[in-house]
Order: C-alpha cells, then sequence, then structure tokens
C-alpha cells in the first residue's frame, strides 16, 4: 500500500470549475481560446448559452475564470445569434460591465466585438455609463 503525507493543502492548485456548466456545458459562454506573445484570449458567445438569462451564475463563472487569469487578456465577444431575448437580458450586461471594469479591466487590452446586431449595439448604450474610461477607449467593433 502507498502511502503519502501531504503536508499542506495551501499551495495545492484547483483550477476553477463553474458548478452549472458542470451539469451542462453549454449553460454560460467564456471560454479560454489559447496565449500567444502573454496575451489570453476569452471568447464568448451569448447565443450559444442555454443559460443567457442567468445574470448571477454568469457572473460566477467570469469571476472564477478571469481570476484565474494573470496575463494581459483580450475577449472576444461574438454577437452571431444575439437578438432581442439577449438584449432583454439587460442586468447580465451591466454586471458584466461593472465585474470587468472593477475588477478585470486593469490588464483587459481589447475588447473586439464580431458579427455585431444592433441588439449590441443598444446594450453597448446602455452600459457605456457603467464602463471606467479605459474600457471605452478598448472597444474594438469588426
Amino acid at each position: 500500500m502507498l502511502k503519502v503525507k501531504i503536508k499542506s493543502l495551501n499551495n495545492l492548485y484547483m483550477p476553477y470549475t463553474c458548478k452549472i456548466c458542470e451539469d451542462d456545458p453549454t449553460s454560460h459562454s467564456l471560454k479560454n481560446i489559447g496565449t500567444r506573445d502573454n496575451i489570453t484570449y476569452y471568447y464568448t458567445c451569448p447565443a450559444k448559452a442555454t443559460k443567457y438569462y442567468d445574470t448571477e451564475g454568469i457572473i460566477e463563472h467570469y469571476d472564477g475564470v478571469l481570476s484565474e487569469n494573470n496575463n494581459r487578456w483580450t475577449w472576444v465577444f461574438d454577437c452571431e445569434g444575439f437578438n432581442m431575448k439577449h438584449l432583454l437580458e439587460i442586468n447580465v450586461g451591466i454586471q458584466l460591465a461593472k465585474l470587468i471594469t472593477n475588477k478585470f479591466s486593469h490588464n483587459l487590452i481589447n475588447i473586439i466585438i464580431i458579427n455585431p446586431t444592433w441588439h449590441i449595439k443598444f446594450v453597448l448604450d446602455l452600459v457605456y455609463p457603467f464602463l471606467n474610461n479605459h474600457m471605452k477607449s478598448i472597444i474594438i467593433t469588426m
């Protein structure tokens, strides 16, 4: 029998796992898609998330994932399929804007919005007041 003595669990790294996504991987949409030149790239497509309305779960998911990143980062925000039902969940956008502005904007390089719809442009207008000047200056719409 092999015996192992663990002196301390303080240095044991346990990567963040979203409990909701553990049960249903399609629940939320934020994925680390790689690192290049010490910049980590994250991708999200809200229309592909089955729980696009789950403000509390989405905020916890983003907070958990982004808390593990020590690099500068870029957020690729894919609006394909983003429509009225997503627009109506404006609290998700406001809470994300607050979280990222207050906790994760210091090393955020760009927010790249791809496949924009008029719905996302409306959401941007609504969340703009919750963004700091740095956040406002790094939004790129493709």
